[in-house]
């Protein structure tokens, strides 16, 4: 019987088999038991292989030189995480992702796609010069940019929703950070909730944030609802028009600073204060963990996922475009600030 029949069996997710079957500590004792007990009774044998190999993956000690991964990127930018502090996420993907590889005996080595001169048949050609075979791919500016035919013959993983092709990817786990911060704002005794959200980083976000709230506040009961508030850049007559007909007793936004401000900045014109008359919580980057409330995510552990992928891919001679993409997703961690009131007591 295989892991996903297994769990379907048990009612578990694959990987919460998987893990039980591995022994990790992740899942507790109780869940072992029950799958290892279930596992015995179908007649499973782990994939001994498999198994082997992704020991090797995990192995912490140092070991000597195996070779050297490629980290690519599709931004009009040499380093757009120097350049534009929005894109400064991409750095700490890359930090992650040559950390873990590092830890298993391989390089990490940059190349940018759109360098004057560079074609993606001549930095095929490079990479397979120089015995790179599996890359890591950071992304595109454009959502809807296509990730190379003539690099399609490498292992490949890629990391967020911005390349739409066929790919293994790590990404951030849009709909859990999404209802972890509408849990916290229940418990806060916050009743309308409202997004102002771009509408790219809607994009970016495969609309699991703005869909997330639409879901919960019909499940809340929330009435009248408050409707995801999308713009394409900053727009003050039009946040105000939106603010004063549902008025949200607190405001969540995504990602761009510049916006931030200007709605702090709006919040402050009006002298309404933060967080006594209407909170104020973020998703995704939190720059000032001081003061903004919200959800930040872990772009280092997503690099790093993201390598182990690409590691397992080449352990495994997996080069081909995969027939049915793997997606693992991490999810961000609660950041407590000074923008939202406390939590009730009990709540």
């Amino acid at each position: 019987m295989s892991v996903r029949a297994l769990a379907r069996q048990l009612g578990l997710s694959p990987t919460a088999v998987s893990l039980a079957l591995r022994g990790s500590p992740r899942v507790s004792a109780t869940v072992r038991a029950r799958v290892e007990r279930a596992a015995r009774a179908a007649g499973h044998v782990p994939n001994a292989r498999l198994a082997e190999l992704m020991r090797e993956v995990r192995r912490s000690a140092a070991p000597q030189y195996r070779g050297t991964l490629g980290a690519l990127w599709l931004f009009p930018e040499e380093e757009p995480w120097r350049e534009r502090p929005i894109y400064a996420h991409l750095g700490q993907l890359l930090a992650g992702a040559r950390a873990r590889a590092e830890a298993h005996g391989y390089r990490l080595e940059n190349f940018w796609l759109k360098a004057p001169g560079m074609t993606p048949r001549r930095l095929a050609q490079i990479l397979a010069a120089r015995g790179i075979r599996g890359v890591f791919c950071l992304g595109s500016l454009d959502p809807e940019e296509r990730f190379p035919a003539a690099l399609r013959r490498f292992a490949v993983v890629t990391q967020g929703v911005s390349i739409p092709d066929r790919m293994h990817r790590v990404m951030s786990h849009f709909t859990a950070d999404a209802r972890t911060l509408w849990g916290e704002l229940q418990r806060r005794g916050y009743r309308r909730p409202g997004l102002g959200i771009l509408v790219s980083g809607d994009r970016r976000t495969d609309h699991l944030y703005s869909a997330t709230f639409l879901s919960e506040q019909e499940r809340a009961g929330t009435a009248p609802p408050v409707p995801v508030l999308r713009a394409e850049a900053w727009d003050e007559v039009g946040f105000a028009r939106w603010f004063d007909a549902h008025r949200p007793d607190v405001i969540v936004l995504h990602q761009y600073a510049d916006y931030v401000r200007a709605v702090e900045a709006f919040l402050a014109r009006r002298k309404l204060r933060v967080p006594r008359d209407v909170g104020l919580a973020l998703l995704d980057k939190i720059e000032d963990r001081e003061r903004h409330a919200g959800i930040c995510q872990d772009p280092v552990r997503i690099g790093a996922m993201a390598a182990e992928l690409l590691l397992g891919r080449l352990l495994l001679q997996d080069l081909a475009t995969p027939e049915h993409p793997k997606v693992e997703l991490v999810g961000g961690a609660w950041n407590e600030g000074r923008t939202l009131r406390r939590a009730r007591a009990g709540g």
